[in-house]
This record gives C-alpha cells, sequence and structure tokens, in this order.
C-alpha cells in the first residue's frame, strides 16, 4: 500500500506542478499581449512623429534625410501611378470637384451631384484589324488546339 501512496503522491505532486506552469505560461502570454501592445503604440507614435516632420520638412532636407525623404517620394509617386491603373481598369476617374470615383459615363457626380465633363484619356492605341493571313493562322491554330483536346482525352 505504501508503494501505491506513494505513486499517488507523485501523480498529484505532478499534476499541480502541470497546473502552475499551465498557469504561468498563461500568464505569461497575457504579458507578452500586453508589452506588444504597448510596442504598438511606441511605433505609431514614431511613425506620427517621422511624418510629422516628413510633412513640415518637405521643402528643407538635411543631410541625413535625403536618401530617405526621396524613398518617401518616389514611392507615392508610384502608389498614384497604381491607383490610376485600378481606375482606369475599373473605369472611374476623381470628380474634380469632391474627388470621389465616378464612372466615365456618369453625367453627375453621385456623391456631391457636380455636372462631370468627359475625363481626358490619354490616347489610346489604334484598333488593329487582323490581315486575311493572320485570320488563317488564328483559325488553324484554333482547329489544332481542338483536335489536340480531343485526343487527348
Amino acid at each position: 500500500m505504501a508503494f501505491l501512496g506513494k505513486i499517488r503522491e507523485t501523480v498529484t505532486d505532478t499534476s499541480k506542478m502541470v497546473a502552475q506552469k499551465a498557469k504561468d505560461m498563461a500568464e505569461v502570454t497575457k504579458l507578452n499581449g500586453q508589452i506588444s501592445t504597448e510596442e504598438i503604440k511606441i511605433k505609431e507614435a514614431y511613425l506620427a512623429i517621422g511624418k510629422r516632420y516628413f510633412e513640415e520638412n518637405m521643402g528643407e532636407v538635411s543631410d541625413a534625410y535625403i536618401n530617405d525623404f526621396t524613398i518617401i517620394n518616389e514611392a507615392k509617386a508610384r502608389i498614384s501611378e497604381l491607383q490610376e491603373q485600378i481606375k482606369t481598369i475599373k473605369g472611374v476617374f476623381s470628380c474634380p470637384n469632391c474627388g470621389a470615383e465616378v464612372t466615365t459615363e456618369s453625367a453627375f457626380c453621385s456623391s456631391c451631384g457636380a455636372k462631370i465633363e468627359a475625363p481626358l484619356h490619354k490616347e489610346e492605341s489604334p484598333v488593329v484589324e487582323p490581315t486575311e493571313e493572320t485570320k488563317e493562322k488564328n483559325e488553324m491554330k484554333s482547329a489544332e488546339e481542338t483536335k489536340d483536346s480531343e485526343t487527348s482525352l
């Protein structure tokens, strides 16, 4: 009986130790979460300081910041280009009055009601009609692809 009592005591001690370790791990996880929250606050404050400094000193950049300002300005220009590409794909442009997205077919802005003049489009490349030779090649290629797909089945 002493042997079983010793096993029971060992199991009880081990389970208490495991429970305590689990509590400790939960507490550590909770504290790490709080640390992460505080670190995020610090990063946001640094970003706000940097953004404010950038905006206040756009014209007068000290040598230590020239590279960083250049990177930011180039990235902003690239973002604008990409946003314009997205608008082109979506078939929209910005309302000159309020800046809201307006479809190219709209006569009035759905946001502010301003009359919309047709947007100035960049010169579009002319549509080239396929020649007879190109049409024949495309038909032959299509027939070959159909034949290949039928044989693969």
